[in-house]
């Protein structure tokens, strides 16, 4: 069975984590999934599957337009 682990910000309800297993569920095939919550996160989730990390936190998604801000 694909597991896969879930770790949302705190902030994160329980329609927006199923929408998440919903879309996770229809574009990779996971099956089964684990919930954990990381106060650390300031908002959004990581899913952790198959041996790869998706990052959708918003720290990372803020680093990325900085990032993107300081190339021009």
């Amino acid at each position: 069975m694909k597991t896969a682990k879930i770790v949302c910000a705190p902030n994160v309800s329980d329609d927006a984590y199923a929408y998440i297993c919903a879309r996770f569920a229809r574009r990779f095939g996971a099956e089964a999934f684990e919930r954990e919550t990381d106060a650390q996160l300031l908002g959004g989730f990581v899913v952790l599957f198959d041996g790869k990390v998706y990052d959708m936190s918003l720290r990372t998604q803020l680093s990325a337009l900085r990032a993107d801000c300081e190339k021009e």
